[in-house]
C-alpha cells in the first residue's frame, strides 16, 4: 500500500511529516516521500510562478499514486487541503489524523476515516483491504468484457444521485477480475459524491493496478441530466 502524508510544510512543521513518514515505514508501509524536493527553506513565493507550479505538480502526481492520503491536522496548510480536495474528488480514501483539537469541519467532510492516534491510524490502514479481487490466469490468450447495470454515486454539484452503466474491456496478463469482488467494489460508490470522470478514472485507475493488463478500456454512460447523456471512457494508449 503507497501512503501520502500531507501537512503544513512552509510554516515549520515538516517534522511531524516526517516523523509519521518513519512510523508508517516500520510497520510497512510503502511512503510518496514529498521530501526528496524540500522547499520549505523559502519564505515567499511571490515572484516564483514557475517553481510553484512545478511543486504542485509535483505533489498532485504523487497523490495520484497513493493508494492512501493521511492529513495531519495539527497545523492549517493551504497545500495539504488542496491535495485532500483533489484528491477525495478522484476517489482516494483520505484518513485525517487528529491527535488534538480539530477547530474546521472541512477536513473531516472530506475523509473517509478518522483517526485520534496512532494505533487507530494503524488499525484503520490494516483494514483498508484491495476492493478488487483477482484469480491467476491459466487460460488461453482471450479478451474479457464485463457489463455492470446498477452504479450508483452522487452527483457533487446537485446532491442527486447518479445511474449509470459501466462497462469493461481487457485483454489479461497474469491476472483475471473475480466476480463477486467486483461487486462489492461498484457497491463502494455508492453515497459517494464524485463526477462523471472521477468515476471513469478511478475505475481505470483500480483495474489497472490490480491486473496489469495488455490493456484496458473503461466506458461509463450515465443517464440524462439536464437532458444532457454522459459517456465517459479512457483506455490505455
Amino acid at each position: 500500500m503507497k501512503i501520502f502524508v500531507c501537512g503544513s510544510i512552509g510554516y515549520g512543521y515538516k517534522e511531524e511529516i516526517k516523523k509519521l513518514q518513519d512510523l508508517l515505514r516500520k510497520e510497512g508501509f510503502e511512503i510518496l516521500d514529498q521530501f526528496k524536493y524540500d522547499y520549505s527553506d523559502i519564505d515567499d513565493f511571490r515572484d516564483k510562478r514557475e517553481l510553484s507550479a512545478e511543486i504542485v505538480r509535483r505533489d498532485l502526481e504523487l497523490c495520484d499514486k497513493a493508494d492512501v492520503l493521511i492529513l495531519i491536522t495539527k497545523h492549517p496548510s493551504f497545500g495539504a487541503m488542496a491535495e485532500i480536495v483533489i484528491s477525495s474528488m478522484k476517489g482516494k480514501p483520505v484518513i485525517v489524523f487528529c491527535p488534538e483539537k480539530l477547530r474546521s469541519p472541512w477536513p473531516l467532510y472530506f475523509a473517509t476515516a478518522i483517526a485520534k492516534n496512532e494505533e487507530e491510524l494503524i488499525s484503520i490502514l490494516k483494514e483498508l483491504k484491495p476492493e478488487i479481487g483477482t484469480i491467476p490466469n491459466v487460460y488461453c490468450d482471450h479478451v474479457s468484457e464485463f457489463v455492470y447495470t446498477k452504479f450508483k454515486c452522487i452527483c457533487p454539484v446537485t446532491g442527486l444521485e447518479d445511474r449509470g452503466v459501466i462497462k469493461i474491456r481487457y485483454k489479461p496478463k497474469d491476472r483475471l477480475l473475480e466476480y463477486e469482488s467486483l461487486d462489492r467494489y461498484f457497491k463502494s460508490f455508492e453515497g459517494k459524491k464524485l463526477h462523471h470522470e472521477a468515476v471513469v478514472c478511478k475505475i481505470y485507475r483500480d483495474l489497472s493496478n490490480v491486473l496489469n493488463p495488455e490493456w484496458l478500456e473503461v466506458i461509463a454512460e450515465f443517464e440524462e441530466r439536464s437532458n444532457v447523456k454522459a459517456v465517459v471512457r479512457v483506455q490505455s494508449k
